[in-house]
């Protein structure tokens, strides 16, 4: 079974390379569950910029999703210095597979620093539309009190938190899972080759009995003819 992961919608790179060899290479482990984080983190802001604020109409709940989406890019950053780091790490690989590291860090770098840009646009575009009808801006109508949205910002920056915590726990456990799964099946082939080699070590004392017995029985018809 080959690795994929995605450099764009059209494109993959391909590894030619067993769960078990990934598993097996040194520091390579830690560069799969980064790629599997930052995937996720690109996923949900696709998601969000695509699909959720279009639908939603000016207010808290969409200054919620734009915070969210500021702390997912500021995630898939330290995911790409992780990433980096481990790639520039003295692995045990040779150089052109560290070059298709670098390339599908610089790929998603890319689209990280796309989402970015999108991300800017929208959060300036609902600061611009934060002036009410009436020319005032916010700050100036007679009911807005800024100690009580302050509060509430830092509350909803708090859940924001621990819905990507929550997010990340999520992704350690779906990948300790297949962790567990791969290290299944290399204990069942292991256990499969030992009875292998088990067998055949039986087969080989099998055949040295009988040759001991054929040695024997030349033996004795080379006694009987000189006699």
């Amino acid at each position: 079974m080959s690795i994929k992961y995605f450099k764009n919608r059209s494109q993959s790179f391909h590894f030619s390379l067993t769960p078990r060899q990934l598993l097996k290479m040194p520091g390579y482990d830690r560069f799969v569950t980064l790629v599997d984080e930052l995937r996720v983190c690109i996923s949900s802001m696709e998601r969000k910029l695509d699909r959720r604020l279009p639908t939603l109409p000016n207010g808290e709940e969409k200054k919620r999703i734009i915070r969210e989406l500021e702390g997912e890019l500021e995630e898939s950053q330290r995911l790409l210095r992780e990433m980096q780091l481990e790639a520039d790490a003295d692995l045990q690989v040779p150089s052109s597979y560290r070059q298709q590291l670098t390339t599908q860090i610089k790929d998603f770098r890319a689209q990280v620093e796309q989402l970015r840009v999108r991300v800017t646009k929208v959060k300036a575009e609902d600061q611009n539309r934060g002036t009410l009808s009436d020319g005032r801006s916010v700050n100036q109508n007679p009911f807005f009190d800024p100690q009580e949205t302050a509060n509430r910002s830092r509350l909803l920056q708090g859940r924001a938190v621990l819905e990507r915590t929550s997010d990340s726990l999520g992704r350690s456990l779906a990948i300790a899972s297949e962790t567990e799964r791969v290290g299944g099946e290399t204990v069942g082939e292991l256990h499969h080759q030992r009875e292998s080699l088990e067998h055949t070590r039986a087969r080989l004392e099998e055949t040295n009995q009988d040759l001991s017995k054929s040695r024997g029985i030349i033996r004795s018809m080379g006694r009987r003819y000189v006699q």
